[in-house]
């Protein structure tokens, strides 16, 4: 068998296109920009969403993809709206994993939801994980285990595990977003009569707080904030714990 060299350090998997831009967008320019290989997994093409199709969507996540500087994109077809834990859909989560090997995978914490389609998403992801270096699971691709499942919350969270400081590239993730223009209120636009919260003013001053959040609890501008089962290694308490503000 020939070796696979379309392989990446870091894959986020998101229910459709623009979560992983939402949620682990500055994690991905962050770990890009120091050379590792990073990429993004859709589960659905989006197509039951308020505004926008399938077809404009695709276009949109490719000039969100450029931006990001991926190096995998992959779109699977799973059905917007109705994303459930079924032997099929792991299966297909799991040759992604195994194609890829990833050391890292991201996705949604597992936990109750507003969106089913998230909550599923992170469900399989995370279990996908483990499943993935069983060899008596038979896909495509030779089996692979990644190092870690992290899981990214939604727009409130409560105390993270710890939290990415991506200050220098928040107006780029958050011109990411943008890039989902039938998704997102755009600068200028009103909002007195969306349909959607994620297309309102209000979104956007959330993802906002989010972020002065997370950063403020590790004495940054912008942080991303995250779960994992097995806590990470410290190198440098002295580096990891210092604070800018006392």
């Amino acid at each position: 068998m020939a070796a696979n060299t379309n392989t990446v350090d870091i894959i986020a998997f998101g229910a459709h296109p623009d979560d992983c831009e939402m949620y682990v967008g500055g994690t991905l320019l962050k770990m890009k920009s120091i050379s590792y290989k990073v990429g993004i997994c859709d589960l659905s093409r989006g197509e039951a969403g308020t505004y926008g199709s399938a077809e404009t969507r695709k276009k949109e996540l490719e000039k969100s993809t450029a931006l990001l500087g991926l190096d995998v994109r992959v779109t699977l077809d799973l059905p917007d709206g109705d994303i459930r834990d079924t032997e099929e859909n792991r299966l297909q989560i799991i040759e992604v994993i195994r194609k890829y090997r990833p050391e890292l995978v991201f996705s949604f914490v597992e936990r109750p939801s507003r969106h089913p389609d998230h909550y599923h998403c992170g469900k399989m992801v995370r279990e996908c994980c483990y499943l993935a270096g069983l060899k008596k699971i038979k896909t495509q691709s030779p089996a692979f285990r990644p190092s870690a499942f992290i899981g990214f919350p939604e727009l409130i969270f409560d105390k993270p595990d710890f939290v990415i400081d991506v200050t220098p590239f928040w107006e780029t993730r958050q011109e990411a977003i943008r890039c989902f223009h039938t998704q997102v209120l755009q600068p200028g636009e009103d909002d007195s009569h969306t349909k959607t919260f994620i297309r309102s003013g209000s979104f956007w001053e959330i993802q906002e707080a989010r972020g002065t959040m997370a950063g403020a609890l590790i004495g940054v501008r912008y942080g991303e904030p995250f779960y994992s089962d097995n806590p990470p290694q410290v190198v440098d308490p002295l580096e990891a714990f210092k604070r800018k503000l006392r």
